[in-house]
């Protein structure tokens, strides 16, 4: 997630912030008790790879600013026009052209390194190689609010502002290469975090990004209520695939069957009984409703045959097996997610005229030579005059509420910490508590 990568960024270069005597670090000359390990051309080698470390944090960067705010066209600006946002960019996109450094292999990120300040860097680019996924999975313009995308500028000016800061430190390594125009790169990194901090910020944004998939539990069915657990999660993930009508059923059935039965064994809790109920209650309704429908178009074998399963499962418990409120929790959550794909597939299936809808309409049967009225099955689609409730209970029964994301723990602080390690200075002890 964006919170993990962001903040496994800012942690390394805070670290790093604490650093001097930058030749000593990698085995140079420093005091007088301490020998030289490295040669000069080693230590040139070194200071290739830290470049090449910095060159990935730089890219994370640009790709923030970009996802962030991606609809401006640098070429035909000035400096004049450019906004704090705008600035930066420029100026970021002219260091990393600028930059002879290429970004770390593959080996480089996932080979720990024998010097701590290296390891620090490397930290720091597997970090940004990581939170690059990010920007393509929810941390981007359009599905962030105006906070959250100052957010995410605002993180960006303050891991440049470090850069610029451990730039300075680095004169002398030999053959280091300097930012392009690291004065005006600071500059403009210090006046886009004062602007993109001047509000309300929204770490909300850290619960964003991508997150490893979700897989299937294979093997043979484990006993008692885990059983249950492991045919529910199959259904949620089969449910990824758009069912056809008949499955569709089958899975509406058999979250009723699994419904009731929990309602059953939770007698003696009333308040986890009743809302186990109402939920058997929806599905049986939603059963009703599917009775005339219709539709070959999907692939839910796999999704109706857990959800097969699951009941059957769920009916061999014995009464006592829900005791236990810790799995009966993990049933709840896998059961949302169960109901939220269950109200995709209807609305999409109705919207797009995927299922139809059953119905006896008057015909003419001439095939003996007299005309008699009969009545003959049509399918229709659902949004045409022959409609059902099955919409109307879907959206109103199964559609999530929407989730309000609240910041995880430590985002504010995690902020505050690397803030302090940019603006400290010898005999400032920092905020009270860091």
């Amino acid at each position: 997630m964006y919170g993990e990568n962001s903040g496994l960024l800012r942690g390394s270069l805070r670290e790093l912030l604490t650093h001097h005597r930058i030749q000593q670090r990698i085995g140079g000359a420093g005091l007088h008790t301490v020998p030289e390990t490295t040669t000069a051309d080693e230590r040139k080698e070194i200071g290739e790879q830290v470049g090449r470390y910095r060159q990935a944090v730089l890219v994370w960067c640009h790709e923030a600013m970009r996802a962030a705010n991606p609809l401006v066209h640098l070429q035909a600006t000035t400096a004049r026009t450019r906004g704090p946002a705008e600035e930066l960019r420029y100026r970021l996109e002219a260091s990393i052209s600028d930059s002879a450094a290429t970004l770390p292999t593959m080996e480089e990120l996932t080979t720990e390194q024998a010097f701590p300040m290296v390891e620090l860097w490397r930290n720091a680019a597997r970090a940004s190689a990581l939170g690059e996924h990010d920007f393509g999975a929810g941390v981007g313009y359009g599905r962030l609010s105006e906070a959250q995308c100052f957010t995410v500028v605002h993180d960006a000016a303050e891991v440049i502002r470090a850069l610029v800061g451990l730039d300075r430190r680095y004169s002398n390594i030999p053959g280091w290469q300097h930012l392009k125009e690291p004065g005006r790169l600071g500059r403009a990194a210090e006046v886009c975090a004062a602007y993109s901090g001047y509000g309300e910020p929204d770490y909300s944004v850290d619960t964003r990004g991508w997150k490893p998939p979700a897989q299937l539990i294979e093997g043979p069915g484990l006993p008692g209520i885990t059983g249950v657990l492991q045919a529910q999660h199959n259904l949620m993930l089969h449910l990824g695939q758009f069912p056809d009508a008949q499955s569709l059923r089958v899975v509406m059935d058999a979250q009723r069957v699994v419904s009731l039965e929990a309602g059953r064994r939770l007698s003696d809790n009333p308040v986890l009984a009743a809302r186990w109920e109402r939920r058997a209650e929806i599905y049986g309704r939603l059963v009703h409703e599917t009775r005339d429908l219709g539709g070959m178009v999907g692939n839910g074998g796999h999704a109706a045959g857990q959800g097969s399963v699951a009941a059957v499962r769920m009916r061999k418990l014995p009464d006592d097996a829900m005791n236990d409120l810790k799995p009966v929790r993990q049933l709840e959550r896998i059961s949302a997610g169960i109901d939220e794909r269950v109200y995709e597939a209807v609305e999409h299936g109705i919207k797009e005229r995927v299922y139809f809808q059953r119905a006896v309409v008057p015909g003419m049967n001439n095939f003996d030579g007299e005309l008699v009225q009969v009545m003959r099955p049509q399918y229709l689609p659902i949004t045409s005059p022959v409609r059902t409730e099955l919409l109307a209970i879907a959206r109103s029964e199964l559609r999530p509420t929407p989730m309000q994301r609240k910041p995880p723990k430590g985002a504010a602080q995690s902020r505050l910490e690397f803030e302090a390690a940019l603006t400290h200075r010898p005999g400032n002890p920092g905020p009270i508590g860091l």
